[in-house]
């Protein structure tokens, strides 16, 4: 049987997946260290047969030696959540849900026993939150960025609904009305990078979940399944979303190795 790599070469990271006894084993790699995943490959599949997806998929095709086949991105990432998600047991999922991929940028898909279709998309996204984490607070390591987020504060730089109304609100008083908006607070006191770092992941996550909802209604479904490298090792971010999920009536799927889902597809793209 040819060895086969399911790599999933994204604008920020690349991910790889190969099966090893039976089981995924999984791999991931900064963009920019592309050489380093050059020599990997070289080192530990050097007869392999690549199955590369993703937006720097010609890019590194042009580097390696081995065999390739290149595999479109959208479709290896919406057969990749089926896998994902057989393989984490997700046997409560209705046959039609929304799939809302959150890498460099947000990509939206749904999916059903038989088809899948992307919606649409948005800048909104990781890259996102590197640019704005560095422009706001000159920090551009992602894990002290979001260690720090977890201890951070959005009282006092977020304005709430509450904050607006004084008396009877038409909607919940905890909702956000403005991200970064207590300019009066904002301006008079000494705001924290773990602050606004709390705050940045909070508009991110917003902002991408208000954009999913309504996508989720023109397919009739409740069920939204998050997936993409910005989640990985950021539990504030899955927290900010997962706090809507009762206002909204939603039901919301983090699956474990989600940000694989593209290298997978592409391993099983045959």
């Amino acid at each position: 049987m040819t060895d086969l790599v399911g790599i999933d070469a994204g604008g920020t990271l690349i991910k790889s997946v190969h099966i090893k006894q039976g089981e995924y084993e999984f791999n991931t790699f900064i963009s920019s260290d592309m050489d380093k995943v050059v020599t990997w490959l070289k080192d530990q599949h050097p007869e392999a047969k690549l199955m590369i997806t993703g937006g720097k998929q010609s890019v590194l095709a042009k580097l390696v030696e081995n065999e390739v086949e290149l595999v479109p991105e959208f479709e290896a990432t919406t057969r990749g959540v089926r896998a994902i998600l057989e393989i984490a047991h997700h046997l409560t999922l209705p046959n039609e849900y929304l799939v809302v991929n959150v890498g460099t940028g947000t990509s939206i898909h749904a999916i059903n026993d038989k088809r899948s279709e992307r919606l649409g998309g948005s800048g909104v996204g990781g890259g996102m939150l590197m640019g704005l984490a560095y422009l706001l607070t000159g920090r551009t390591d992602f894990q002290e960025i979001i260690q720090l987020a977890t201890k951070g504060d959005r009282h006092g730089i977020d304005l709430k609904v509450k904050d607006i109304y004084e008396g009877a609100s038409p909607i919940s008083g905890e909702l956000t009305a403005s991200n970064f908006g207590f300019i009066e607070r904002i301006k008079h006191e000494e705001i924290q990078d773990e602050d606004i770092l709390a705050c940045l992941i909070g508009m991110i996550a917003e902002s991408i979940l208000m954009m999913a909802i309504p996508f989720a209604k023109t397919i009739s479904t409740s069920t939204i399944v998050f997936i993409g490298s910005t989640f990985h090792s950021n539990p504030l971010f899955r927290k900010q979303l997962e706090h809507f999920e009762e206002q909204f009536d939603i039901k919301l799927y983090f699956p474990h190795q989600g940000q694989f889902s593209g290298a997978v597809g592409a391993l099983l793209y045959r």
